[in-house]
């Protein structure tokens, strides 16, 4: 008898606990709200919050949020001119970080619009997808806010104080940290947020600000360049996607990895040449119904040019490929995120995820890919490894299974997060 009563409990856990996770997944075909912004990308909790008056007016009314957000803008008008005095003045402080958590939890329980964003954009959207675990949405949700206020911070840090990035050589400070122009743009943005924050209440206002604003200054709109893409370079294949029949192709997308271009006067590296042919000789035997040209605007440092744009456009000029068969992915800076933005636009679009996309690039670039180091720099770099490993089917490609963890926000890597 004692057996059976085990045996129940352990079905119904299993059970509740699978009904939880789907209860807790991301929604296919979700679209982001405002995706052309960068605090959509960086911390979207708090980008769909600055969107809702209601709730933004709950916020504000709050005696002891109002009164950080009072005292953050005192201690900024107060603060020194110097650069590293006005960012660190400007970022959240741990006290104030579990202090506003708590207060979130409180609001969130009583509030019923609360939930509803929960529901409808945090858990929707994915973008907190290692987050949703079994704990109290409660719980959640105050980690949700701690990763936003680190993704703010990360963002002041960088482009404000002058802290070294991942890659400093591409993704650092538009300009030399403490010189002239720094000290005088630092300067000019603590007066420009005073100004702008004296009647605000909103305990967030400041530095989610100072946090777009540093971006801007240092333009860096690298996360958000031709959003949203479901509105200009993939409209076309996005709505093919709606009419594919994907059991007539072995993969769902043949995915071709950037190589950074090398100087800023021509777009595309020869090296990228060699791997767009490349794939497009696989491509031609109808292994796939899209071309995804994944790379962002990365090489050299601060270019305008947009790799998977020029990539896009070289299979059309020269190879004729049709728009509707290929899908740019515009925003990766690395191999990492090559793969991850690349399984975020399978996931959202409804492609199928229990089919391999087959990845191609240089023979050497796909031993790296292949390889179980691979696994373990996404793992340090991005959090999370977005893939299932397939099988090696030539040099110069590689089956790879995308995973909905692709999802998730990563909150210290501001232009590719």
């Amino acid at each position: 008898m004692h057996t059976i009563t085990l045996l129940i409990s352990f079905l119904l856990i299993t059970f509740s606990s699978q009904l939880y996770s789907q209860e807790r997944s991301p929604k296919v075909g979700y679209k982001l709200l405002n995706p052309d912004k960068v605090e959509t990308k960086n911390f979207y909790f708090f980008s769909v919050l600055d969107h809702q008056d209601e709730l933004k007016k709950i916020l504000s009314e709050d005696e002891i949020l109002k009164k950080i957000a009072e005292d953050k803008y005192t201690k900024l008008r107060k603060s020194g001119n110097s650069y590293d005095s006005i960012g660190n003045m400007l970022k959240f402080s741990e006290q104030e970080i579990e202090t506003i958590g708590i207060q979130i939890v409180r609001l969130f329980e009583q509030q019923p619009s609360f939930k509803k964003v929960f529901d409808d954009h945090v858990i929707a959207s994915g973008c907190y997808y290692l987050l949703m675990d079994q704990s109290d949405p409660g719980d959640i949700i105050k980690k949700v806010w701690k990763q936003d206020a680190s993704a703010m911070n990360r963002i002041i840090d960088v482009y404000g104080i002058g802290v070294k990035p991942f890659y400093p050589g591409i993704d650092s400070l538009s300009y030399p940290t403490g010189s002239r122009k720094h000290q005088n743009l630092m300067s000019w943005t603590k007066s420009l947020l005073v100004s702008q924050a004296e009647n605000n209440p909103l305990f967030y206002h400041l530095t989610y600000s100072a946090a777009e604003l540093l971006l801007d200054l240092n333009d860096r709109d690298d996360a958000v360049v031709y959003e949203p893409l479901w509105e200009g370079e993939n409209k076309a294949a996005y709505e093919k996607i709606k009419q594919t029949d994907w059991d007539k192709y072995p993969y769902t997308a043949l995915v071709v990895l950037g190589f950074g271009p090398d100087n800023y006067d021509f777009p595309l590296n020869p090296g990228a040449k060699i791997r767009l042919r490349t794939a497009l000789e696989k491509y031609k035997e109808g292994v796939a119904p899209f071309i995804v040209v994944t790379g962002g605007k990365v090489y050299p440092f601060k270019t305008r040019n947009v790799e998977a744009y020029h990539m896009k456009q070289y299979l059309i000029n020269e190879f004729e490929i049709p728009e509707d068969q290929i899908i740019i992915e515009p925003h990766a800076r690395h191999t990492t995120s090559n793969i991850r933005n690349t399984a975020r636009i399978i996931f959202r679009n409804g492609i199928p995820m229990n089919k391999p996309m087959l990845v191609s690039s240089s023979e050497g670039h796909i031993n790296t890919v292949f390889s179980g180091s691979f696994a373990e720099r996404c793992q340090r770099e991005i959090g999370l490894v977005p893939y299932k490993t397939g099988k090696r089917t030539g040099l110069n490609f590689v089956e790879l299974f995308p995973l909905p963890n692709a999802l998730q926000i990563n909150p210290i890597e501001p232009l590719d997060p």
